[in-house]
């Protein structure tokens, strides 16, 4: 029996749930989430919403495809308490410098480059099901990124597109003297160097960009 064949042929049903109208806007809301795609589902924000994590919930590290030397599909999984690592489904596709994510209990590949090409595509990874979906491409491909979670959304970040785009190292913190930095280093993806370029009048670390 599906999830909401469940909540229309017992929870329905119940005395409890039919006699308060409360109950019945929590149901409808209950269906309407579950029948979403996952994507969307995500946008969907709410106490009830919130993913209830159990006590003896495994603490995980997951590692997703790379290069040996080329790009692959291998995904493994470290749990901490056995100390040892497992094998769980491969990525649809080859993919290494991808931006990852956990978010509402998925594992998100964001972009990367497949050996040949920078990628937009995004796949998600289920630990429940130990299954990869392909959810909606981002608008440019794009490797080496920054993915972040803010606010139930998923961004990603700057990058590069094979062809274009710098990365700027602005200010930050030596930990050797104990100081802000006022240096600006720029890389440059084709030629793979770094160079400065000018410095900020002001020294300054965790600057928004």
């Amino acid at each position: 029996m599906g999830l909401c064949d469940f909540f229309s042929q017992r929870v329905e049903e119940e005395a409890l749930v039919k006699n308060s109208s409360a109950c019945k806007d929590y149901l409808i809301e209950a269906m309407k989430y579950h029948l979403l795609p996952t994507e969307q589902r995500i946008l969907m924000k709410s106490v009830r919403t919130r993913l209830r994590t159990p006590m003896n919930l495994p603490k995980l590290m997951v590692v997703v495809g790379g290069q040996a030397p080329k790009a692959i599909r291998s995904v493994e999984c470290y749990d901490f308490k056995e100390e040892r690592w497992h094998q769980v489904a491969e990525l649809p596709s080859r993919r290494c410098r991808a931006g990852m994510v956990y978010m509402a209990g998925l594992v998100f590949a964001v972009g990367g480059f497949n050996g040949s090409l920078r990628v937009r595509t995004v796949d998600s990874y289920d630990p429940v099901k130990d299954q990869w979906t392909s959810v909606a491409n981002m608008r440019d491909r794009r490797s080496t990124l920054g993915a972040a979670v803010l606010n139930g959304l998923l961004y990603a970040v700057g990058g590069f597109d094979g062809s274009t785009g710098l990365l700027y190292a602005v200010g930050g913190y030596d930990g050797a003297s104990r100081q802000c930095l006022s240096t600006v280093e720029c890389y440059n993806a084709t030629t793979n160097e770094w160079a400065y370029i000018a410095e900020m009048s002001t020294r300054r670390s965790g600057a928004g960009e």
